[in-house]
This record gives structure tokens, sequence and C-alpha cells, in this order.
């Protein structure tokens, strides 16, 4: 339940004064918001994921090659795995600085604030969920195939594959900060357009 904060604020007549009781807008968490903006990034990222899929673009392409083949494989996944990450953050991002509720009793800059940390917290939930479920389908993989299947797999692995594994892990390390910025900042534009409620029925509605 969102707690919602009071004030008393003096309201003068003609005749005398009168005390009224103002309720503001809900300033507390507030966990809609967050949860609509993480379904909307971890959607895009899947259908995104699978696209790339059928392309031949997933973070495993640069192990099915060989020399250059191999390197413009790491090139193209990380590529396309920085556009699936931006774009999902800045979707999650700029819902959930658009659902959050206005709170125009603080300052401009704390609004900002509170928007860019409500783009972040999506941020967070919705790579924790995806971090998850690729720990859950490497087990469930690795339970399927047997251990020694897996053991013998890094073993046999060269180093170049095992270079490619290392740079493919930094690439998404590094486009994964670079999607908590791209959520903040979405977020902090979702909240210029909440309050100062934009319109974009001139270039975007169904009702014609």
């Amino acid at each position: 339940m969102v707690k919602t904060d009071t004030k008393k604020v003096a309201v003068k007549t003609t005749s005398d004064h009168q005390t009224a009781t103002v309720v503001s807008t809900p300033s507390k968490f507030e966990g809609g918001p967050i949860f609509a903006g993480t379904m909307a990034a971890l959607a895009a990222t899947i259908v995104l994921t699978q696209f790339g899929a059928l392309a031949g673009l997933s973070l495993d392409s640069p192990l099915r090659g060989t020399g250059s083949i191999a390197a413009w494989g790491l090139i193209a996944a990380g590529g396309w795995f920085l556009w699936v990450q931006l774009l999902s953050s800045i979707l999650g991002g700029y819902l959930t600085g658009r659902l959050r509720s206005s709170t125009p009793h603080y300052k401009p800059h704390e609004n900002e604030m509170r928007d860019g940390i409500y783009g972040l917290i999506t941020w967070a939930t919705s790579t924790f969920v995806v971090f998850l479920g690729v720990y859950l389908a490497t087990m469930a993989s690795g339970l399927i195939a047997g251990e020694n299947s897996v053991s013998n797999a890094v073993e046999t692995m060269s180093d170049a594959d095992r270079n490619a594994v290392i740079i493919t892990a930094f690439i998404s390390g590094s486009v994964s900060v670079l999607g908590a910025a791209a959520s903040w900042w979405a977020a902090t534009v979702g909240g210029e357009h909440r309050d100062g409620e934009y319109d974009f029925g001139p270039c975007w509605t169904f009702k014609r």
C-alpha cells in the first residue's frame, strides 16, 4: 500500500481563515511502475534475442568460427547485444518514469533523481532476471549433458576459444553498464513527459 503525505494549508476567504487538508500525490516507493518497466524490458530482450539468434548473432557465435570469421562474429554479436541492451533498457526506463506518480511538491532536481533511480532499479531487476534465467538454463543443460561432457568440452577448448569467451564476458559487462545509464536517462525523459503532459497524439495515435 502506497502511503501519502498530507499538508495543512491556510485558505483565506472574505470573512475569516479556514484550514484545509490537501492530500498530495504518492511520494513513497511504488512497485507498479518498476514491474511494468521490467516486463517491457524483458519482453524486448526476448524478442530481439530471438531475431538475433535466427540471424546467427548470439553470444556464442564467435566460438563457431576460426580466424577472421570468429573475429567478425565477435564484432557482430557484440554490436547486436549492445543494441538489444540499450533498446530494452530505454524502453523499460521510459515506461517506469512515465508511469511513476507525479510529485509536484518536490523540486525539479529531486524529481529527476527519483525518476532516474526508478529507472536504475528497473534495469537492475531485469538484469537479475535475465542472469537468473541464463544460470538456470546452463545448469539444466549441464545436468542433461552430464558433468563429464561439460568438463571435457571445457578441457578441449583452445586458447582462442577461451580468449573469445573472456572478451564476450567483458563486452557483456560493459554493455550492461551502458544499459544502466540508458535506463536512468530514459526514466528522466519519461518523467519530463509525465510532468509536462506531453501529447503523442499528433505523431502516434490509433484514433483517427
